[in-house]
């Protein structure tokens, strides 16, 4: 990829948007006491992440800031899906830069179907920001992404899928994590 896409632009917003604060299901996805990991692990028989991929590639064009870059450039980009009882619920976007992982996310490079938020969680040293959200159409290229690795099977019959997003600090490093919930999250039930 030689240029950041060009994608319609996403309303990310610090607090819950309308439809999702209504929807009281999705709202309890999104944020919660423990992690998103383990509320999916509390909420299924069986979970496992699934490695779509990880190399460097270019940040969207509204991610690059988040994590205190001056300006486009190439980032570690690793993604996964996570997944309930054999079924795909969550999207997950992880962005940071190589520098980063080097001096502040070394473990990232051997991660592989780990899930990263036990990795997050468990260092006392990681800070997680303030949460944005956002209702993202089919247009958007996370939207788009999920879709193919979801095998071609139609979600933008659902509409505009909540997301979220936050940035996770070490030392001077910041990687963001934006995760997708996917409308197979519907049938698992948050833990309260």
């Amino acid at each position: 990829m030689t240029g950041t896409p060009v994608y319609p632009r996403s309303a990310w917003r610090r607090a819950l948007p309308p439809a999702v604060v209504y929807d009281r299901h999705w709202a309890r996805w999104a944020v919660g006491v423990n992690s998103l990991t383990a509320r999916l692990r509390a909420a299924s028989s069986t979970f496992e992440v699934r490695l779509l991929g990880q190399k460097r590639a270019m940040p969207l064009r509204d991610e690059w800031r988040c994590l205190g870059m001056a300006g486009p450039a190439e980032t570690l980009v690793r993604e996964v899906l996570l997944v309930c009882d054999g079924i795909p619920v969550v999207y997950a976007h992880t962005v940071v830069h190589p520098r980063s992982v080097a001096l502040d996310w070394p473990f990232l490079k051997a991660l592989g179907t780990q899930p990263l938020g036990h990795s997050l969680f468990a260092d006392p040293r990681v800070e997680r920001g303030a949460f944005e959200f956002a209702l993202l159409d089919a247009r958007h290229p996370l939207v788009r992404r999920a879709h193919d690795a979801l095998a071609g099977a139609s979600i933008a019959r659902s509409g505009r899928l909540p997301a979220r997003r936050s940035v996770f600090r070490r030392g001077a490093s910041a990687m963001l994590v934006t995760e997708v919930f996917l409308p197979a999250l519907v049938a698992f039930h948050p833990p309260r």
